[in-house]
């Protein structure tokens, strides 16, 4: 440890002490909420206290500490523009691979339509 640690007398004698799980935690009773005997600062003195000296914190009532949960990334939300880029950029590949039988198909259409129109006259 960097520091030594110092615990009041009053601590360190709850240390000593077996205290019940409802000590460490809030209870419900006769209708209304009823706060720890010991607040979480405290708590977290006990547990410290209980390090430093060797002793077990389950031993004197204190419950395990629960495991911190991992930190959940989010991607960024970005631009619209960024986020469709991928997709615009693949439909403008498909339309240019698709390009020559559109030209095709166009100047086809195109000829029919002169046809069509040409009149029948010889003049």
């Amino acid at each position: 440890m960097a520091t030594v640690r110092k615990f009041s007398a009053n601590i360190l004698n709850h240390v000593k002490a077996e205290h019940a799980e409802t000590a460490f935690k809030v209870s419900f009773v006769n209708g209304h909420w009823r706060p720890p005997h010991f607040s979480l600062r405290r708590q977290a003195e006990l547990r410290k206290a209980c390090l430093v000296q060797g002793i077990d914190p389950t031993s004197i009532g204190m419950s395990e500490l629960a495991p911190k949960k991992p930190v959940r990334s989010k991607p960024p939300k970005g631009h619209k523009q960024q986020r469709t880029y991928a997709e615009k950029q693949a439909m403008i590949q498909k339309n240019l691979d698709e390009m020559p039988e559109k030209i095709r198909k166009w100047k086809e259409d195109l000829a029919k339509e002169k046809e069509k129109n040409k009149s029948s006259l010889p003049f």
